[in-house]
């Protein structure tokens, strides 16, 4: 019987199998140099680490007459898994919360929710705690914010890289008027364009639950006032307390997530306070007046934004 010849088809076979077998083999080799280079297996070294202490996070959520908002709000954050509670900062004396949020503590869950009703309409309630929070980390957020489950994972484990910072989603930058020497807050295209920020906005970001008592220091009952009698500028406030606790930049982490209250042109069915007429010029009259307790703004410029390069194509 005549010996049967090689087909082209099988010579390509074969090449292919050849050089699958010397890529493997130089993979081993490369595989081999790393054990022998880091003196561990690349396999566990290759594992993701969560921080030490991100365990999850307080979701406290400051809401005013959108139930609507809040509702899908806490459909939202209750599945997800950094979620250890959710509470919700109630700070309207005239109405109750509503039903299905009393229904929806009965009926428990993975995030228990419980409800801080406060006497008084103020913005300084959603840095006022009632109770000692679930976890160190607490992701202070607005009714309007709702920000990806792993993105808030990434976001509570980025804070814990360094906890006595503040880590966000929202940078803004502010800036000293050369002529006038008084300070300037800057909108979010300012960071765009300069790579630079000094604060990250309270309406997204963790931080930890100690900052809450320094907020409520008698040194600052009158930056708390001003705050109350301009309804604004409470979030500039805690950043000036952690930044005078850090004197350090916050922590900027790249996140998707979506913002109801700030509707294409307006055009939404829901508007928050930065929306609002005069909104910038009364924000950098509340940084001059936060000045002064602090013996001069305390916030600390950056450029620095922490990213999941994963889910990056360029460097």
């Amino acid at each position: 019987m005549g010996r049967t010849h090689a087909t082209p088809s099988m010579r390509t076979r074969r090449a292919l199998l050849a050089l699958l077998a010397g890529l493997l083999g130089a993979a081993a080799l490369v595989v081999g140099a790393l054990r022998a280079q880091l003196g561990v297996d690349p396999r566990l070294a290759a594992r993701p680490a969560r921080p030490a202490g991100a365990r999850g996070c307080s979701v406290r959520v400051n809401t005013f007459r959108r139930n609507d908002l809040l509702a899908g709000f806490v459909e939202h954050y209750e599945r997800c898994e950094a979620a250890a509670e959710i509470v919700v900062v109630w700070s309207d004396p005239a109405n109750a919360p509503p039903r299905w949020l009393a229904r929806r503590r009965a009926r428990g869950g993975a995030a228990p929710l419980r409800v801080e009703r406060f006497a008084e309409d103020s913005l300084n309630n959603r840095f006022a705690l009632q109770r000692r929070p679930a976890a160190d980390a607490v992701f202070s957020v607005d009714d309007d914010v709702i920000l990806a489950c792993a993105d808030l994972r990434r976001l509570v484990d980025a804070w814990a890289a360094a906890p006595a910072n503040m880590a966000g989603v929202a940078p803004r930058l502010v800036a000293r008027d050369a002529r006038t020497r008084r300070w300037r807050y800057l909108r979010s295209w300012h960071v765009w364009w300069t790579g630079r920020f000094s604060l990250v906005l309270t309406k997204a970001a963790v931080l930890h639950r100690d900052h809450f008592a320094a907020y409520r220091a008698p040194a600052l009952a009158a930056a708390r006032a001003r705050v109350d009698a301009g309804r604004n500028c409470e979030d500039l406030l805690m950043a000036c307390v952690v930044a005078n606790a850090t004197r350090a930049p916050p922590l900027w982490v790249s996140a998707r997530y979506v913002d109801r209250g700030q509707a294409l042109l307006g055009l939404g069915g829901h508007q928050g306070i930065s929306a609002a007429a005069g909104h910038v010029a009364a924000r950098g009259e509340c940084l001059d007046a936060f000045a002064g307790p602090f013996g001069g703004l305390p916030l600390a410029t950056g450029a620095a934004k922490l990213s999941d390069a994963r889910a990056a194509w360029l460097w």
